[in-house]
């Protein structure tokens, strides 16, 4: 199995590549588009992992899954979120999802969080099943991402620690 590492500021690249491989290979699971994110300057990555907790599944040396955590400004700061969780299609069904996730639920405890949170599409069924694997609940919040469209309102999902 991979191993599971906190990408640190030289780390950036790694995170890049695997966030724009997620982006082209799964593009409805996330809020954002590889069109719009490949355009980053490096030095936009480089503040993307500054800003949040990044962790990365490696195998080989290669990043093969990829979480982040961070707190959001409106955000309760008893609440820290997860992000852009996304694991290769090869290296699905392995476990490498809930170590991803485990990663973020210990960060955030260490970090003083009461919760943890995240959001989901309607129709991401695998994945919302993932995470209610792990004690993630709808808390009937939602964020809606397209206007006027129902599979646009992504579902709000929190886990107390």
């Amino acid at each position: 199995m991979a191993d599971i590492i906190r990408a640190h500021d030289d780390d950036w690249p790694l995170v890049r590549e695997i966030r724009l491989r997620s982006l082209s290979t799964d593009p409805a699971a996330f809020g954002q588009s590889w069109e719009k994110e490949s355009t980053y300057e490096d030095s936009i990555w480089q503040q993307r992992v500054q800003d949040a907790a990044w962790f990365l599944a490696v195998d080989a040396g290669q990043p093969v899954g990829v979480v982040a955590v961070r707190h959001e400004g409106d955000s309760p700061d008893s609440e820290r979120e997860l992000q852009a969780m996304w694991v290769t299609p090869k290296s699905r069904h392995t476990g490498l999802a809930q170590a991803l996730a485990q990663a973020v639920i210990d960060w955030a405890r260490e970090d003083g969080a009461e919760a943890v949170t995240l959001y989901v599409g309607p129709r991401n069924t695998i994945a919302k099943s993932l995470y209610e694997s792990l004690g993630f609940e709808d808390t009937g919040d939602r964020w809606q991402i397209v206007d006027d469209d129902p599979d646009g309102a992504w579902l709000k999902l929190s886990r107390g620690l």
